[in-house]
């Protein structure tokens, strides 16, 4: 990720964030995890001549592509063995540049997760992937030619459904949460030598997916932010690992698998069950890292369990597992509208300039306005089942389905 001091401003509601034109797709959901991409003329609704390319990978799985200028990264796995595979391809034109084949081994997870859930994070130097088993929470560092870099394995994972967490690289660290049924914890390392920073324990509970995001209030320290079923929503000290705030698990009592993002001075967080309701908490976090967050409102009808909401100004939207898609007031919660979509959803939906898009489980990739009235844009299809919310860049939407690579470009992309 590029410099934060050289690309970072204040804005009026005391967060960092940079140009989005700034700013390259290095983690899941993009900048800070928000969904929020920039591309110029980007259709709503299209055919499958109008892919710039599509490449077979060869493997399956459910890691999103990250990218870094003209090269894109992902993973997959073999399902036969576990063996996993890190992948480079060419962002313009398709073409494979590297993959690296790595042994691992088979453990029980859901039906619905893979070997390769996790997705990758990347900055102008390296990139960094993650996998577990029931023995290991791997961490690996590669150059963007493939060479390895660095390799950690910070211990067993117990988990019932497997990975689903992905890490974050901010300036000269990388974070990786290791929150599971065994001993828990959130674990930065150097991102040049792997070498740990710190890891703060956390209560053991059932496994969290949440991915950090990256908080830096106007007068306090930098913060990481993350979400677990033990602690609810919470941040700890960039520097020390110290834990500043947290909301506690009277906010968020169930699984994790959503990851929380800043929008308005708030963070907005969610947690499920797959047989239960869901809880969705609007998050004002205290002033200067001192006192405690104060929860807005906290919503349970009609919440997502597995996909992130998405804010656009003074607007929320959600769209749940199965398929409702909604708008909120996102300072009151308040209802502005609800649809149903077409479909089941474990992705998690993206903006670009005015247009939310979300791919369901079944392929279909629908694109609605974001505005206060619904106004459904198009429905397309990518062809085959998917898990993976796109990415954004180089003018052009960046889709993964469980074992394919798509690329749909904007008016003017190369």
């Amino acid at each position: 990720m590029k410099s934060i001091a050289l690309s970072f401003f204040f804005f009026p509601i005391l967060f960092l964030f940079a140009k989005e034109s700034d700013r390259e797709w290095t983690r899941f959901r993009g900048p800070d995890g928000t969904g929020l991409g920039q591309a110029e003329g980007l259709p709503v609704k299209w055919k499958d001549s109008d892919y710039a390319w599509k490449v077979k990978l060869p493997g399956v799985g459910h890691a999103s592509p990250v990218l870094w200028g003209t090269r894109l990264f992902t993973t997959c796995s073999d399902e036969r063995d576990g063996s996993q595979y890190v992948l480079c391809y060419n962002a313009i034109n398709g073409e494979n540049i590297w993959e690296k084949k790595l042994k691992s081994v088979k453990y029980p997870h859901h039906k619905f997760n893979s070997f390769a859930s996790s997705t990758p994070c990347v900055d102008a130097e390296f990139l960094y992937v993650n996998w577990t088993t029931k023995e290991s929470n791997d961490l690996l560092c590669f150059d963007h030619d493939g060479n390895m870099m660095w390799r950690r394995d910070f211990g067993d994972y117990e988990t019932q459904h497997g990975n689903g967490f992905s890490p974050i690289v901010h300036e000269n660290l990388v974070i990786l949460p290791h929150d599971h049924y065994g001993n828990s914890s959130l674990i930065a390392v150097d991102r040049k030598t792997g070498s740990t920073v710190w890891r703060t324990k956390r209560t053991p509970a059932k496994p969290s997916s949440s991915t950090p995001c990256v908080y830096q209030p106007k007068d306090g320290p930098l913060q990481f932010v993350t979400s677990s079923m033990a602690h609810g929503c919470y941040a700890v000290d960039a520097r020390s690992g110290k834990i500043v705030w947290e909301t506690g698990s009277e906010t968020l009592d169930l699984r994790s698998v959503s990851s929380p993002y800043p929008a308005s001075g708030r963070f907005f967080a969610s947690c499920g069950s797959g047989g239960r309701a869901s809880r969705f908490a609007s998050v004002i976090p205290p002033k200067n890292g001192q006192g405690k967050p104060i929860t807005a409102y906290s919503l349970k009808k009609n919440i997502p369990y597995v996909p992130t909401s998405i804010a656009r100004g003074n607007l929320l939207f959600l769209v749940t597992d199965g398929g409702i898609a909604s708008c909120l007031d996102l300072e009151s919660g308040e209802m502005k509208w609800r649809e149903r979509l077409d479909g089941n959803y474990f992705a998690s939906p993206i903006m670009v300039s005015n247009v939310i898009y979300v791919v369901s489980r079944e392929g279909k990739v629908a694109a609605f306005s974001a505005s206060e009235k619904y106004e459904a844009l198009g429905v397309s299809s990518l062809g085959e089942l998917t898990h993976n919310t796109p990415a954004v860049a180089n003018n052009s939407l960046y889709f993964r389905t469980y074992s394919h690579l798509f690329r749909l470009s904007g008016k003017g992309a190369r």
